[in-house]
């Protein structure tokens, strides 16, 4: 076993701003024991070790680093989101098991509050909902400085928000999000729960009018980014797919038949989709295709100003604003994609 106390012990103080004199303080030590064990010097007996784990409410085996008690924990995870997966109500009893055991290892206690949130939702049980709650709480003050950004402190809030709306906490579980909504993560659970909650005002449609747009560019970002994989594996039907789904979603959003900003964003999904008919060899309709994209070019190139109401479900807040790196103009959009593609062929074909 790889006994690493030291380091973690002086990990945990720097990470909550404790100097050695503040730390020997709390422990009812001198700085020089708290200084030779962050040395490896030597080490504490087993009721300050229990003493030092619960002062920064984690788990022996964590802070003295067992790797193979690390492994076991590991594994009691997996099994309560095995039995998430499921739908095995097993899980719940499984998962207070683990926190008998592990009552403050921070993969646990998350994977234990999303059970009961799971299972809670599903049968509107308030008493599990407020057992996860209960749990995430926990979870959300032990959040390891390494863990993946998506599991971490934003991910746990925004599972105890839902749990709280959920048990008629209504205003906690908005003001949680208000506070915690960096980079608009929450955008679009604030919108929607607002309207849940039964407002019908301006600003309530604003936040969900941002959060649609924000989500709208974030579909066509990863829509593009699947056609380029599947381009680079030779999947032309996949590609052929999933640009043709873009282009019928963009255009059922449509708010009326003026040069708008989704007509370059199609014409960029027309190229890549022609390309995979150049590359299937059927090359007339890779032609019409090519036209078809030039021709929105022009029509979004046309308008003296490419205006942004273009959504037919409300008018764009001023907040939103649209851009591409594949160019400004449509035309650049198009000599752009093509660039990219890299395919000397195609672009003789396409001139």
């Amino acid at each position: 076993m790889d006994i690493k106390f030291g380091e973690n012990l002086k990990r945990m103080r720097k990470e909550r701003s404790l100097t050695q004199e503040a730390l020997a303080d709390a422990l009812g030590v001198t700085a020089g024991a708290v200084y030779k064990w962050e040395a490896g010097l030597s080490s504490p007996e087993l009721e300050m070790l229990m003493r030092i784990a619960d002062l920064f409410d984690t788990s022996v085996d964590t802070l003295l680093g067992y790797e193979i008690a690390e492994n076991r924990r590991r594994s009691v995870m997996n099994q309560i989101y095995g039995y998430i997966m499921s739908k095995d109500y097993a899980g719940l009893e499984f998962a207070e098991k683990a926190l008998t055991k592990y009552p403050n290892d921070f993969n646990v206690i998350k994977a234990a509050g999303k059970a009961y949130l799971t299972f809670g939702m599903e049968d509107r049980n308030n008493a599990w909902m407020r057992r996860a709650i209960e749990l995430l709480e926990k979870a959300s003050r032990i959040v390891p400085h390494d863990i993946d950004p998506r599991y971490g402190k934003l991910s746990i809030i925004g599972d105890l928000a839902l749990m709280n709306f959920l048990v008629n906490d209504r205003d906690k579980a908005l003001e949680m999000m208000k506070k915690h909504n960096e980079a608009g993560v929450f955008n679009s659970r604030i919108g929607w729960l607002t309207a849940l909650n039964g407002e019908t005002d301006k600003e309530c449609l604003e936040q969900l009018g941002i959060a649609f747009w924000d989500n709208i560019s974030e579909i066509n970002n990863t829509a593009m980014g699947l056609i380029y994989y599947y381009s680079n594996c030779h999947d032309w039907e996949r590609v052929k797919t999933v640009a043709r789904w873009s282009i019928d979603n963009l255009n059922s959003l449509r708010k009326d038949d003026e040069p708008c900003f989704f007509d370059k964003t199609n014409a960029a999904f027309m190229v890549s989709e022609s390309y995979a008919y150049f590359r299937t060899g059927e090359k007339e309709h890779s032609r019409e295709l090519l036209d078809e994209a030039k021709r929105l070019a022009d029509f979004f190139d046309s308008a003296p100003r490419n205006h942004m109401n273009i959504v037919k479900l409300f008018e764009l807040s001023d907040q939103t604003s649209a851009y591409t790196l594949l160019g400004r103009t449509g035309k650049e959009t198009i000599s752009t994609v093509i660039g990219l593609i890299g395919s000397k062929s195609f672009t003789a074909f396409a001139k």
